[in-house]
């Protein structure tokens, strides 16, 4: 069976993608393959809920969750927690005795939420960042301010609401469509029209250039605060001692930059 030449490939779920890389192979290797793509999978998400799981036991402790980036830490960890069994469950989709209902389901609610929450903990993992960063200022009232429990909370709030909103148009515009190599099959797609299209490479670029910029940020406010500190502990000028300290701490930079 040919490809329907209306149909892109590249826009298909992960899934989705697995499921038509199976199928396009020789029944002969297909158990394989899917055994591969299944065992791989839930090796990385078992050992991510296990992690996150002890990560939530450790940050909601009192005197942990009473600071901000205790918060942080918390609520990264439960998002990434239910983003990883959204995972799961989208490993549903590669069962070829699923009907047009239970696929509908998985491709435009839990595929959705995976997508979202995936986004969540971007940005929440600048935000923690940031709020670390922090920390290496004496405190006054711009500093304490930002770091108080409450203004973390409708940080918190605030970054949910907007990357659920972000996410509108790619709920609306998730489809299940017939499988173009599986008849009586389907694949989960994302279709755009164009002016969507363009939204949607404007918010998939701040996802990731956001995050970004807080780290590149919260690094530089760290060399920042220690530089200005040393400088005065051995009389040099401040821009030499940042200088320095760049080049010791230049490791900081490395993450952000793989990260993007």
């Amino acid at each position: 069976m040919t490809c329907n030449n209306a149909t892109n490939i590249f826009l298909l779920g992960l899934a989705s993608s697995m499921k038509t890389d199976i199928r396009t192979t020789g029944i002969d290797q297909q158990n394989i393959m899917t055994f591969a793509y299944v065992f791989s999978v839930t090796l990385m998400v078992t050992f991510g809920i296990i992690s996150n799981v002890i990560s939530i036991d450790t940050f909601r402790q009192t005197s942990i969750r009473s600071t901000t980036v205790g918060i942080y830490l918390l609520i990264y960890s439960c998002c990434s927690l239910f983003g990883l069994i959204m995972l799961v469950c989208r490993l549903f989709q590669l069962i070829d005795s699923l009907t047009y209902l239970p696929f509908f389901f998985i491709c435009n609610v839990i595929s959705g939420l995976a997508s979202i929450f995936t986004r969540i903990c971007l940005w929440l993992n600048g935000f923690t960042a940031f709020q670390r960063s922090l920390l290496s200022f004496e405190p006054n009232y711009i500093i304490n301010k930002l770091r108080s429990r409450s203004i973390a909370l409708k940080q918190i709030f605030c970054i949910i609401i907007l990357i659920f909103l972000m996410h509108i148009h790619e709920l609306i515009c998730r489809v299940t469509l017939p499988d173009p190599v599986a008849p009586g099959k389907f694949v989960c797609q994302i279709k755009y029209p164009n002016a969507l299209l363009i939204l949607n490479q404007i918010f998939s670029t701040l996802h990731i250039f956001i995050p970004f910029f807080l780290h590149l940020l919260s690094t530089c406010l760290i060399l920042t605060s220690i530089s200005r500190r040393r400088a005065l502990l051995h009389r040099t000028t401040y821009w030499k001692q940042w200088m320095k300290e760049f080049h010791t701490h230049s490791h900081l930079f490395v993450a952000p930059i793989i990260a993007m």
